[in-house]
């Protein structure tokens, strides 16, 4: 999950080159894309500080736009490894940068109780809303975990996409509240990396079911 940067750095190129990289909201719209164009969303789970003093700065000079999903305990609790609250504003004042929910302390939801479910993802909503002063619309599942009850209270909450880990590309009329992602590995060579991308590691579909 965690790549050398001359890599990212690669990757990242190799997207620019041969696809339309596109914000998270933009899926909200998706059909104001020509359907043959192939569409790449980057985003981030977890709000490690890499993303603000590695990955940013490139994705800047590339003028590329991306997503951080944050847990927002670590961040108010200023852990080390983590993006603080200084960080998170400098974020949200960037236009190619979008600032999701990740819940406040990383729980399994579908394991949580109906009450601490809805806090981890209501809570971590407003506490980003009062932060960064922008509305917060886009969710990622922790450790990918959802069902019907924590779908819905996501959708109660006012999100209006949800990330899922989920292995797979995501068609026209996918849920957007199921979306799927390709995670990468420190494995990932660039043959690799593009036939993720293209959806053709068909085994990884299967690995959470």
């Amino acid at each position: 999950l965690s790549i050398p940067s001359s890599i990212f750095e690669q990757q990242i190129k190799f997207l620019k080159e041969n696809y339309k990289i596109i914000e998270s909201k933009d899926l909200l719209n998706i059909e104001k894309f020509n359907s043959k164009e192939k569409l790449v969303v980057i985003t981030f789970d977890d709000g490690f500080k890499d993303n603000f003093e590695i990955a940013a700065p490139l994705l800047f000079k590339l003028n590329i736009p991306f997503s951080v999903f944050v847990i927002t305990d670590f961040v108010s609790q200023s852990r080390k490894k983590y993006v603080d609250e200084a960080m998170l504003k400098e974020f949200a004042e960037h236009p190619l940068v979008t600032i999701g929910s990740h819940s406040c302390s990383h729980a399994k939801l579908t394991s949580c109780s109906l009450t601490d479910m809805k806090n981890e993802i209501s809570d971590s909503k407003h506490y980003l809303e009062d932060l960064v002063g922008k509305e917060i619309n886009t969710f990622s599942y922790p450790h990918g975990l959802f069902n019907q009850a924590v779908r819905q209270e996501v959708i109660k909450a006012g999100y209006k996409l949800g990330f899922t880990s989920h292995f797979d590309i995501n068609l026209i009329n996918k849920d957007k509240f199921t979306l799927n992602t390709t995670e990468l590995w420190n494995t990932d060579n660039l043959t690799n990396f593009k036939k993720k991308i293209n959806g053709d590691w068909d085994w990884l579909k299967y690995r959470n079911l």
